[in-house]
């Protein structure tokens, strides 16, 4: 058996500092989890490449011509729209809310097996972060190596 099958890789988000689990099949290089961080670094990075697109020369003639474009399109429009409708202010009063007792479970009060929650922690926490996979026992901490 080899090791890539049998284990997992463990990494820290590069941004959130979250550790993030993720099985052999998902691992493709990822630095962040696969919550707002992956999403949120796209999009400043797209913010940068386009800020540095727009520095240069042929960027900057480009937004020029695309700027004298859309002030042409706007100088045909004519008709305004009216005003909004005035918003009438009104005053809510708060109530707290009480929840009912819940008759549905009868054994709500009662304390948790310790030994069961701590199972169910773990098999919890030993799934893959992208694809929600059973992970196995071992993680690696580092990318996979060819080898013989």
């Amino acid at each position: 058996m080899r090791a890539s099958e049998q284990s997992y890789r463990l990494y820290s988000c590069r941004r959130c500092a979250q550790q993030v689990r993720i099985c052999r099949r998902c691992d493709r290089g990822h630095q962040y989890c696969a919550a707002e961080c992956a999403r949120i670094r796209r999009c400043e990075s797209l913010r940068r490449a386009g800020a540095r697109y727009q520095s240069g020369y042929r960027g900057a003639c480009r937004h020029a011509a695309r700027q004298r474009r859309w002030r042409a399109r706007q100088a045909q429009k004519v008709t305004h729209h009216g005003s909004a409708p005035p918003v009438v202010a009104s005053i809510v009063a708060v109530t707290p809310i009480t929840p009912a007792p819940n008759d549905a479970e009868p054994f709500a009060g009662a304390p948790r097996c310790a030994r069961h929650a701590a199972q169910r922690a773990v098999a919890q926490r030993l799934r893959c972060c992208v694809c929600g996979r059973r992970l196995p026992r071992f993680a690696r901490l580092g990318p996979l190596r060819g080898g013989p």
